[in-house]
């Protein structure tokens, strides 16, 4: 797995407690945190999926915005997903899915890390699919 730049100790922590495969990737001045195969719910086109996650240059004071997928995603009951977009990242097209935090939610930047925004992503998820 790449690593091109390191993550915070604590998300470092986090990503090997988890047992997932990740890699850190720059593509120019971006980073990026890349999980080749996170495991998806049922309900999607495919059970395994890369997510991807840009790091801002001011993480983690910054938040985690966005989670981008590839392959893309499709829900197996035929019912369209909103809020996406194709983005070009490491030679591939991933589906970008345009989703934040709220005012309700906000990034708290003493708190939250890689280990929340994932929580977050699979709530994201499981809505998708009516859980």
């Amino acid at each position: 797995m790449r690593r091109q730049f390191q993550m915070p100790e604590e998300d470092e922590e986090i990503l090997n407690a988890s047992g997932m495969k990740w890699e850190t990737v720059k593509e120019g001045e971006a980073k990026w945190l890349i999980l080749p195969e996170y495991g998806l719910p049922a309900g999607f086109n495919h059970g395994v999926a890369g997510a991807a996650f840009r790091i801002a240059p001011s993480y983690p004071d910054a938040a985690i915005d966005m989670v981008y997928f590839f392959p893309g995603l499709a829900l197996t009951n035929g019912k369209p997903i909103g809020a996406l977009s194709v983005f070009r990242l490491d030679g591939k097209d991933y589906q970008q899915w345009s989703r934040h935090r709220t005012a309700q939610n906000p990034w708290r930047k003493d708190v939250d890390n890689i280990g929340t925004h994932l929580v977050l992503v699979r709530d994201w998820l499981n809505k998708e699919i009516g859980k």
